[in-house]
């Protein structure tokens, strides 16, 4: 058996490497979440809001027309490479052997789509009998290529969500890379440990200098990745050494992102809870924190059900969808994933059209309104309701 597909807070879940003729999914109901959202319709003149995607890197040709653009006509992005050097373009560098494939890659991504689903697809079935006749070199193989892949168009599909019904926004690009490889380049030190606090709060001032009111941020930084890459690049590191560095790595990350947005007041920054199925007490991350102008965002079902991979705490203030969500990868190829990475834009696009009918809300007002609006699920949890927070921000006027 394939090994059941994971939830990245960094990745697009996993994308296989099959056959071309592997079909696409078909789409689940999504009457539940549809019936909470609205489309906007552009208002001639009305000022773009803008939106960051900070996140692994955005197609700007899927997008060419809803790119925050400079005095010049290019479009306004920076970015940093696995090393947390300045890398300003805006997707990143892929190898030959992962570049040419990636046709194949998105058409098998729907099959990986409904394995995670738990969709007994014809596509998914093929998937699972082609993985069999694989040897345990080609499996890793076939691992090294999804990290490497998915991580790539996390980015893009973040993006469609975020614009989705929303004529009058466009996108500032804040990219950012992590390690590639096994053992994984670079290896991880204090000295990295630091560039990328450095690398993350340059990010946050970049896109808070240009305008931008709401931040996408669907990644995490937990411990565990961090003690992960030196398990197996640093072996001779003694344990307590590896769990002091990752330690000290995200408390670096998180006073840096404290930081930024308390001198950012008047945007609203919306983070990703993770997925796995942990407390956040357990599941440490950067992003565990509260703050009035952030949001942390947990996954909920087509019922509106928090589902069991999404973490918990104090901190997750409130439920979007998360299941199987419609996103466009670069080639334009549709997409069904999960997690909460996906969770994230979708509030995020729940905000940014608040500020199209009432663009002088404040952060502080966003996260309230969004919040006040919210139905209660069976648990107890808030669960976003798009169309009730939209109607309320016009009352704002």
């Amino acid at each position: 058996m394939i090994p059941a597909p994971l939830k990245y807070l960094t990745v697009l879940l996993v994308v296989a490497i099959v056959p071309e003729a592997i079909a696409q999914a078909t789409t689940v109901d999504t009457s539940f979440w549809s019936r909470r959202d609205t489309v906007l319709q552009h208002t001639p003149g009305a000022a773009k809001v803008r939106i960051a995607i900070w996140d692994s890197g955005v197609d700007t040709a899927l997008f060419h027309d809803r790119l925050a653009r400079d005095a010049q006509g290019a479009p306004i992005l920076r970015g940093y490479d696995p090393f947390k050097e300045r890398q300003d373009i805006p997707m990143a560098l892929l190898p030959d052997s992962i570049a040419t494939r990636s046709s194949q890659l998105d058409s098998a991504l729907l099959a990986v789509d409904d394995l995670d689903a738990g969709v007994d697809s014809p596509q998914a079935l093929a998937l699972e009998a082609w993985f069999e006749t694989q040897t345990p070199a080609q499996q890793d193989a076939y691992f090294a290529a999804v990290d490497r892949y998915s991580g790539y168009v996390h980015g893009t599909a973040v993006a469609d969500i975020a614009l989705n019904g929303l004529p009058d926004a466009e996108i500032v690009i804040a990219r950012m890379e992590w390690w590639h490889g096994s053992p994984p380049v670079p290896c991880w030190s204090r000295a990295l440990a630091d560039k990328e606090a450095a690398s993350i709060r340059d990010l946050l001032d970049f896109v808070v200098a240009q305008g931008v009111r709401v931040v996408v941020m669907s990644w995490a930084r937990a411990e565990k990745g961090y003690l992960s890459n030196l398990a197996e690049c640093a072996p001779e590191m003694p344990e307590n050494e590896r769990t002091e560095l990752a330690h000290y790595t995200v408390q670096r990350i998180r006073e840096a992102l404290i930081a930024g947005m308390q001198a950012a007041p008047d945007v609203l920054f919306i983070g990703a809870a993770g997925n796995a199925g942990k407390s956040l007490g357990t599941a440490d991350q950067g992003t565990r924190y509260s703050a009035p102008n952030f949001i942390l965002v947990g996954a909920a079902d087509d019922t509106g059900a928090a589902v069991s991979w999404s973490n918990t705490g104090a901190e997750v203030t409130l439920l979007a969808r998360g299941e199987r969500v419609p996103a466009r990868l670069p080639s334009g190829t549709w997409s069904y994933p999960s997690g909460t990475s996906m969770s994230v834009p979708v509030v995020a696009n729940a905000a940014a059209k608040m500020l199209c009918v009432s663009p002088d809300l404040t952060a502080v007002q966003l996260r309230s309104i969004l919040g006040s609006t919210a139905t209660v699920n069976a648990e107890g949890s808030p669960v976003l309701h798009t169309r009730r927070a939209v109607e309320a921000a016009s009352g704002q006027r």
